[in-house]
């Protein structure tokens, strides 16, 4: 069996594996292998793995069991699942840009190794505040999105009107993103977050 026959029929298997649980695990791009059949599997955090990458080609609901409830929490705030992308677009991503900025300023110039494990958790904090946000950005668009009929021209409520425009704005958007973020090459091949603490557990905090 070639690579891509095997990718294939491990995509076609892996497409529901993330539904079994209350809240599905967010993907991840890994190129790494787990230790199931002998280490000749995808990690399960991967994108292949989890099925998310199927899903997406598919067009289907990337996180079915999740963003259920009428409210959800984003960056420590509750907001109407179904309307918040739309009325509050550009607040919640100046949002998600200072959790990045929180993020990148977390570790001192100087940094105590008492303190390693408090960083590590106020940075895995951050971090899954932002993968939330992206993940119920990918779900709005799957789930709630409207593509408004241009041709009508009577009157139109002024929520559809914010909605005709998010598609532009969430493509400006993730371009400011990627420019605040920058290029995976303009990263430092050494990362400064990286310690070993006197039991030799690696915390990597950036």
């Amino acid at each position: 069996m070639d690579i891509a026959s095997a990718a294939s029929t491990y995509l076609t298997d892996s497409l529901e594996l993330e539904l079994g649980t209350e809240w599905c695990k967010p993907p991840c791009f890994s190129c790494a292998f787990d230790n199931r059949g002998g280490g000749k599997h995808f990690s399960g955090e991967s994108y292949l793995s989890s099925g998310a990458l199927k899903r997406l080609i598919l067009n289907l609901d990337p996180l079915p069991t999740n963003f259920e409830e009428d409210t959800v929490e984003l960056f420590g705030i509750q907001w109407v699942t179904e309307t918040a992308l739309v009325n509050s677009s550009r607040v919640l991503f100046n949002l998600f840009r200072q959790q990045l900025y929180n993020l990148e300023t977390l570790l001192p110039a100087s940094c105590d190794f008492g303190k390693i494990s408090t960083l590590h958790c106020k940075a895995d904090n951050i971090r899954r505040q932002c993968v939330t946000f992206l993940h119920y950005v990918k779900v709005f668009i799957v789930r709630f999105l409207t593509v408004q009929n241009t041709e009508n021209h009577g009157p139109v409520h002024p929520y559809e009107v914010l909605e005709a425009q998010l598609p532009s704005l969430l493509v400006d958007e993730l371009h400011g993103l990627l420019l605040y973020i920058g290029h995976l090459s303009e990263l430092p091949n050494i990362n400064p977050g990286a310690f070993i603490s006197q039991n030799q557990i690696q915390v990597c905090l950036i």
